[in-house]
């Protein structure tokens, strides 16, 4: 009489035997062996009642570093106005400011150029300028000052960034911040936000696409583009906005219209982004953001 055949190893146990297989060689050889399928186990323990397996089947991408992931692109309607918004966290990312000592477009046409040759994964247009193209107020490029001192509402606030930390204050910030300049600092406006709330006195007027930088006064930051709008109804819809637990505390207005130009690379969570009408003019000036 042939013997019977074995009976097939229940699947549960299958997976429990090659795991404790898979730790003995770890503990052994000090390498972790590879899971020809490793979806095929997981789901086999989601439809189960008992608990899920924990990291040991995770697959995590080692070539996306985690500070980038964490980084995000969010695009939004918001108050009728439409947002193409970044979200960082300075401990993880930086933003530098990026000249063009020889005026605009010399060095880089767009925001893309100028982020690929910083090794940026985005990149949002700076500051006013001059007709002539020289900076309209005081900018800081790794160390090296540039521009005066801007009185008007365009300089109303500045953004800057230190070995201690980025922050966006009042222009009247400089004082003490020239004692001691930062390695980036970048003059602009008008001010958008201050202790979570919208600026009065901002024009209505003059709708236009917008480029802006937010903060939530500690480390959590976004560069933005808004679909055309006021300075008052993004003053306004900012004050309202809460996107990932994010909300800002201080936001500053970056020269808008047809100098606005955002640029998000694929490494961003979210997806590639290029906002840049082809009647666009260059810029002098870029903020990059770089992973620390």
């Amino acid at each position: 009489m042939p013997p019977k055949s074995p009976k097939p190893l229940n699947p549960k146990l299958k997976l429990m035997f090659h795991l404790s297989i898979s730790a003995v060689i770890s503990l052994t050889t000090g390498c972790q062996p590879s899971i020809s399928n490793p979806q095929q186990f997981q789901s086999h323990f989601e439809r189960s009642p008992h608990k899920k397996l924990t990291s040991t089947t995770e697959i995590i991408p080692q070539s996306i570093p985690q500070s980038i992931l964490l980084t995000k692109l969010h695009q939004i309607k918001h108050e009728g106005i439409q947002f193409n918004l970044v979200t960082f966290d300075t401990r993880n990312q930086q933003l530098v400011v990026a000249d063009q000592p020889n005026g605009p477009g010399s060095i880089w046409a767009d925001a893309a150029a100028a982020a690929k040759a910083h090794n940026g994964i985005a990149a949002i247009n700076g500051g006013f300028f001059t007709p002539e193209g020289k900076p309209l107020g005081i900018v800081i490029s790794n160390g090296k000052e540039l521009g005066s001192f801007n009185q008007s509402s365009l300089g109303s606030g500045l953004f800057y960034h230190t070995p201690i930390g980025a922050g966006i204050a009042r222009k009247s910030a400089w004082d003490n911040l020239k004692k001691n300049p930062p390695a980036h600092l970048l003059q602009s406006g008008p001010m958008l936000l201050e202790n979570s709330k919208s600026i009065t006195g901002l024009s209505n007027k003059n709708s236009r696409p917008r480029s802006f930088i937010a903060t939530d006064g500690k480390n959590h930051w976004c560069i933005g583009h808004a679909d055309p709008c006021s300075l008052s109804q993004l003053s306004e819809a900012l004050a309202s906005i809460s996107i990932s637990e994010f909300r800002a505390s201080k936001a500053l207005n970056l020269d808008g219209g047809r100098s606005s130009d955002l640029w998000v690379s694929a490494s961003v969570n979210g997806e590639p982004k290029v906002i840049r009408p082809f009647w666009n003019k260059p810029v002098r000036n870029f903020l990059i953001l770089k992973s620390n």
